[in-house]
C-alpha cells in the first residue's frame, strides 16, 4: 500500500471521531441548564415581611429522600428580622425537617432561643416543585420570653445552579477535544 492509501484510510475515522465529539459537546451544553445541585433537589431564593415591619431573606434548599419519605432543608441560610438561621439536614428536635400535613407545608428552624416556623400552600414534595412558592404565614418567637412576631407573606423563587461536577466533566471533555484536534497523525508508509 502506498502512503496515500494509509492517509486516505485515516481521514474518515478522524472525521467520525470529531463529529461524535461535537455531538457529545452539544448535548452536554443542552443538558447543563437542567442540572441542579448534585446533593439537592430544589433551591429557592426567599424574601418576605413580618407584621412588625421586619423582613426575611436568604436561600432554602429542599432535599427529598425517597428512602425515608422525608424532605429536609440542606445548604439553607436565611436571615429573619436580623437573626441568622442555617440548615444542613435533619437535626435534633425535628429541626430543618419539612412537615406536610394536609393543606399546608411548613418547616421550623431554631437559632439560639429564636424559633422560626414558615408555612406555604402544600404541593407534592416527592414530585415536581413549583417555580414559585408563596408563603402564607408562620411566626418568629423568642423562647422563654414569649415575644411573638407573625410572618405576613413572602415568596420563594426557584434558583437553578449547575452542579460543580457537571462543569468539571464538561471542562475535561473540552480539554480532551482540544488535545484530540491538535494531535497530528503520524503516518508511516507501508512499502
Amino acid at each position: 500500500m502506498s502512503k496515500f492509501n494509509v492517509t486516505h484510510l485515516h481521514k474518515p475515522t478522524a472525521l467520525l471521531v470529531r463529529v461524535f465529539a461535537l455531538a457529545l459537546l452539544v448535548s452536554a451544553f443542552a443538558m447543563s441548564a437542567n442540572v441542579a445541585h448534585g446533593d439537592s433537589n430544589n433551591a429557592y431564593q426567599i424574601s418576605g415581611s413580618l407584621a412588625s415591619g421586619g423582613t426575611f431573606s436568604g436561600t432554602v434548599d429542599f432535599s427529598y429522600s425517597s428512602k425515608t419519605g422525608q424532605t429536609t432543608l440542606i445548604h439553607s441560610n436565611f436571615t429573619m428580622d436580623g437573626t441568622s438561621f442555617s440548615c444542613n439536614g435533619l437535626t435534633g428536635g425535628n429541626q430543618c425537617l419539612v412537615f406536610d400535613p394536609f393543606g399546608t407545608d411548613y418547616f421550623q428552624v431554631l437559632s439560639g432561643s429564636t424559633l422560626v416556623v414558615l408555612d406555604w400552600s402544600a404541593f407534592n414534595l416527592a414530585g415536581t416543585f413549583p417555580s414559585t412558592i408563596n408563603f402564607s404565614g408562620g411566626y418568629v418567637v423568642i423562647l422563654g420570653v414569649k415575644q411573638l412576631d407573625t410572618i405576613t407573606g413572602g415568596t420563594g423563587s426557584y434558583v437553578a445552579t449547575p452542579e460543580p461536577s457537571a462543569w468539571f466533566l464538561l471542562g475535561a471533555g473540552l480539554l480532551g477535544l482540544i488535545a484530540l484536534s491538535r494531535r497530528r497523525p503520524h503516518f508511516n508508509s507501508i512499502a
